[in-house]
């Protein structure tokens, strides 16, 4: 019972609101006019070349009603296709439940919804959850739930808004979901999509991977002054915050004779001054080995950026080293050579 009434929550609060017909023109097509490949998203800086994680990006621009999906191509990337979108109802960011707002910021796509659970007249064949409110909506206590990309029939013009999904043509749906890895591919949905030339993006894309090392070397060299610049002083972490995480590195540091930290080529995604940093991570000490999933939330202030909150999960030895191999070949050679203690 309580599975049902779940269920016919979320179904609520993620159907569309029907608005008058004359008042709206079907102005999407089945397809985006000519692509522009020019230029690049600002916002979307590098996808990662980890196996492990998505190979695409998809970018939603809410004041062209337009979803993009965009590809890794080494360290650069490469737009596919773009797509035709409806938003919600209301304009602007989404900040409390049932506004009728479509949220923006950097979201992932979690589970994957087909009939029965869904009813095709509200949804098409096929919907994606997202992980809405995530962490820097729920520092900012935004609320509300149920948000969905999600399709519609062919009956239902893309013009008369949502509750607040993101909402394609239902032969789209189909087409996107070979684009999805769950719980690993962004979702990025913006007001205003900024669009930069390809030089200016590598540089943009530079300066964030320079911020990344940097962290990363002031952490192997345990200076844990200059690493604690890096953070927040809101920071948090699971058992952590600012004061506590200092002291557990020193902590640290005094066990420990030397630290190595090896890390895949990172997933770089920005929302305005939101930046979202996940990488594969081996790190070893005279003590101790471990393989992992780290992803670093940070935010831009007027010192840069400096992180809010690090999450790090367990990942096989065998993925994490073949990702570190395209970074540094030596580094993972080493790894590939040594065993977990714990």
């Amino acid at each position: 019972m309580h599975n049902r009434v779940t269920m016919k929550l979320a179904l609520t609060s993620c159907a569309l609101i029907l608005l008058s017909l004359h008042s709206h023109a079907e102005t999407a097509k089945s397809a985006v006019s000519q692509i522009d490949t020019s230029t690049l998203p600002a916002s979307l800086l590098q996808i990662s070349e980890t196996e492990a994680f998505s190979k695409y990006v998809l970018l939603v621009d809410k004041e062209k009603r337009k979803l993009s999906v965009f590809e890794r191509n080494g360290e650069q990337v490469n737009l596919v296709q773009e797509y035709p979108a409806d938003i919600g109802a209301a304009g602007g960011n989404k900040t409390k439940r049932d506004d009728h707002k479509t949220p923006e910021g950097i979201y992932f796509l979690e589970r994957k919804l087909t009939s029965p659970a869904i009813p095709f007249s509200l949804y098409g064949d096929m919907a994606f959850t997202t992980n809405y409110p995530n962490l820097f909506d729920q520092r900012e206590n935004k609320t509300g739930s149920g948000i969905w990309l999600h399709a519609v029939p062919d009956t239902v013009p893309l013009t008369r808004g949502s509750r607040g999904c993101v909402v394609v043509r239902n032969e789209v749906i189909k087409k996107l979901e070979d684009f999805i890895k769950l719980k690993e591919t962004p979702i990025l949905i913006f007001d205003h999509v900024n669009y930069v030339s390809k030089d200016e993006h590598t540089k943009i894309r530079k300066e964030m991977t320079a911020f990344v090392e940097s962290w990363r070397q002031s952490w192997e060299d345990q200076d844990i002054d200059k690493y604690m610049t890096y953070y927040n002083p809101d920071f948090k972490a699971p058992g952590f915050n600012f004061n506590s995480w200092k002291a557990h590195k020193k902590n640290l540091k005094s066990k420990y004779e030397f630290i190595k930290v090896h890390l895949s080529q990172p997933y770089i995604v920005a929302h305005n001054k939101m930046l979202l940093v996940k990488t594969l991570q081996r790190y070893e000490s005279n003590m101790h080995t471990d393989y992992g999933v780290k992803t670093i939330y940070a935010i831009k202030g007027e010192q840069g950026y400096k992180i809010i909150r690090e999450e790090w999960s367990p990942f096989n030895q065998k993925d994490v080293t073949a990702a570190i191999a395209k970074e540094n070949p030596l580094a993972a050679q080493a790894g590939s050579q040594t065993n977990p203690q714990n």
